[in-house]
């Protein structure tokens, strides 16, 4: 019961910054924006988040690192309102901050591999009564506040877009012209969006460095921003379905971890998290073609007439009947003089 218990837990804590990475994605989505620059600003926030924890605390290391994200997403939107494809930008930025932190560690931390300065990592959260129950007590061990802020940011999320600034944030999203044409500042949303995100991502790569292990490695983000996208795509962009899509991939990577102390070779069990985010990415894809057909369907059944024509004869005029039989001896307009 423990084994199940702690392989419970351990599945929680590798999908906290997943679903970090998979809120962030879902907000830029919602308002119009593929962020695809996820993964730098989890990587910045894991790399500033430790430096400033070593310097300052733990603390200041979150705040810093949600600043650095949140300072990412500014550039972003900057560079969007100039016309800059954000796309080839968000290429651009996950290289540049995985080879600038590399760059930083070798200058001026003395290593490329692994920093590991002296701090400690985040309390856990012992929840009262049940963390002393039996099987919720190896359940909720090792679990910090960045865990529950986590789930609390996708239920805050889904509460927002119930708002009328949420609901504007949706209009952007969904039609930016009419949204602008009826008064919503389309940019300064769109500056939100990608500056909350950004924020959000930050704390996903603080809870890597500085709420899990107390240290920083090499990539240390680790791809976790794209399975965090592909985990908000799973979740068709929907708060209600994120939490279960970011589990999804952090429990195929608790497994990996569990099938590796049973002597399965490691080629397999790296391979599972990057297997569900294609059977996911499959399974995207099958939806929005399944959804495109099923639109399709229903705008040429809305073509159909309804109710059916009669069969009468296409030159019988609506106003003949028995009654009322058309004049034969009408003047048609090339009669008229």
């Amino acid at each position: 019961m423990n084994l199940v218990a702690d392989f419970l837990n351990s599945g929680i804590r590798l999908s906290t910054p997943i679903l970090f990475a998979a809120i962030a994605s879902l907000i830029s989505a919602r308002a119009g924006i593929l962020n695809l620059a996820i993964e730098s600003k989890v990587l910045a926030g894991a790399f500033v988040g430790v430096l400033t924890a070593a310097a300052f605390g733990l603390w200041a290391g979150i705040a810093a690192a949600a600043l650095t994200g949140a300072l990412i997403g500014l550039l972003m939107a900057f560079a969007h309102r100039i016309g800059v494809d954000l796309v080839v930008l968000a290429i651009g930025l996950n290289i540049l901050v995985l080879q600038l932190t590399v760059y930083l560690m070798r200058s001026y931390l003395g290593g490329v591999g692994t920093y590991a300065p002296e701090i400690d990592r985040l309390p856990e959260i012992a929840l009262p009564l049940l963390s002393d129950l039996p099987f919720l007590d190896h359940l909720t061990a090792r679990l910090n506040v960045l865990v529950y802020l986590a789930l609390g940011t996708a239920l805050a999320v889904g509460i927002y877009f119930r708002t009328r600034s949420g609901r504007h944030l949706l209009a952007v999203g969904e039609a930016p012209v009419a949204a602008a044409a009826s008064g919503i500042p389309v940019a300064r949303v769109q500056l939100a969006a990608l500056v909350v995100a950004g924020a959000i991502a930050g704390v996903g790569g603080a809870f890597l460095s500085i709420g899990d292990v107390g240290l920083f490695t090499r990539n240390m983000s680790a791809d976790r921003g794209w399975i965090g996208i592909t985990a908000a795509l799973l979740a068709l962009n929907r708060p209600a379905l994120v939490v279960p899509a970011a589990a999804v991939f952090g429990f195929a990577s608790a497994a990996a971890i569990r099938l590796q102390s049973l002597d399965v070779p490691a080629n397999l069990t790296q391979f599972l998290p990057q297997g569900a985010a294609f059977v996911a990415l499959v399974l995207v894809g099958v939806h929005g073609r399944l959804r495109g057909n099923v639109a399709r369907l229903w705008r040429d059944s809305t073509r159909i007439p309804f109710p059916f024509p009669s069969r009468s004869s296409p030159d019988k005029s609506p106003d003949a009947s028995p009654d009322n039989p058309p004049d034969s001896h009408a003047k048609t307009p090339q009669e008229t003089p």
